[in-house]
């Protein structure tokens, strides 16, 4: 099976395990609530957290309630940073402040935020997992929507500012937002399959390498990627002032001519699409966008090293297969 097919088994795993908890009443809130989800995305912090775990153990039927908590975490932080950005385009569908009205969506992500803790609880005592590891994995999941909400600070204290910061500071943030929930999938498949600490934090440490890479591609997909294949309007980084690795460099490697139009729509939420068009254009003639796409290289072969002491598996070669997927993605 290729890495696509494994992808779609995973969402159809997930998805037939998470609709029946996204069901209730009001009507109305829960179809908020599932918006998102019912709309598309890769999974793929429920895939690191299951192949994670098939590095150890192969009864995966024990960790999907906390794969599934993983993922209601991710999207409860998209409904409620989907607000924030004022983005009303996710996965090629309105987002779900933008249909369903910024009230209902705040709710909806609460209600995805205790699902995935209830999800632990319930999901994981009808597998008869150990309690030692029932209250790890919360631990886990209570840590990382921690972590998640300072990043998120840390990404707005930045973007409300008008200097741009250095790459260190740029590369703790999306640590905390972003390679947060990919670390903890990571954690939490290895701990639920039974690894050891060493191995733990080997998978930890992958997940992080494998976040940051995330992130960074994801920043050149918001410049130069093609939204009716990511699913996501581009140019919104540049229209919220948010200060990604790609535009902090295209703004130093522009010409003054360049720069002026880069800055010019930069943070300007009234700019035209004529604007953005412009300034977008202008950031990709910079090579910015290669030579971050060539950190997240970096990362990826980092991430990569952690995998070394295992020996092949199936697990072992998905999880490889992902990294690089994960690089060169376009969606």
């Amino acid at each position: 099976m290729n890495l696509m097919k494994e992808l779609e088994a995973t969402v159809a795993q997930v998805n037939h395990y998470i609709y029946p908890l996204l069901v209730g009443r009001p009507k109305v809130l829960y179809d908020a609530s599932s918006h998102l989800i019912r709309t598309g995305g890769k999974r793929l912090r429920p895939f690191l957290t299951i192949k994670s775990f098939e590095l150890f153990d192969d009864d995966v039927k024990r960790v999907l309630p906390a794969a599934a908590a993983l993922e209601f975490i991710h999207n409860f932080t998209l409904v409620h940073d989907d607000i924030m950005d004022h983005d009303r385009i996710r996965h090629n569908a309105p987002t779900v402040h933008a249909k369903y009205g910024v009230p209902i969506a705040i709710v909806a992500g609460d209600v995805l935020f205790a699902k995935a803790f209830l999800s632990v609880v319930l999901g994981m005592r009808k597998m008869s997992v150990d309690e030692s590891i029932i209250v790890r994995v919360l631990e886990l999941a209570a840590e990382s929507a921690i972590k998640i909400s300072e990043g998120q600070a840390k990404d707005l204290k930045m973007a409300s500012s008008k200097k741009f910061y250095s790459t260190k500071t740029y590369l703790d943030m999306i640590r905390s937002k972003t390679a947060t929930l990919f670390e903890a999938s990571c954690r939490v498949g290895s701990i639920v399959g039974g690894a050891s600490i060493e191995d733990e934090e080997s998978m930890a440490n992958f997940g992080k390498n494998l976040g940051i890479a995330f992130q960074l591609v994801d920043d050149v997909l918001g410049v130069v990627g093609d939204p009716r294949v990511t699913g996501k309007p581009v140019g919104s980084d540049l229209r919220e002032g948010k200060k990604t690795q790609v535009v902090s460099l295209a703004i130093k490697l522009a010409d003054d001519r360049g720069r002026v139009k880069i800055q010019g729509v930069f943070g300007r939420r009234k700019a035209t699409q004529e604007e953005l068009d412009e300034a977008l254009a202008i950031i990709s003639k910079t090579g910015a966008a290669d030579r971050v796409r060539n950190e997240a290289r970096f990362y990826a072969s980092e991430a990569l090293l952690a995998l070394r002491r295992y020996s092949d598996s199936p697990a072992k070669k998905s999880l490889s297969e992902l990294m690089d997927f994960v690089v060169v993605r376009k969606l």
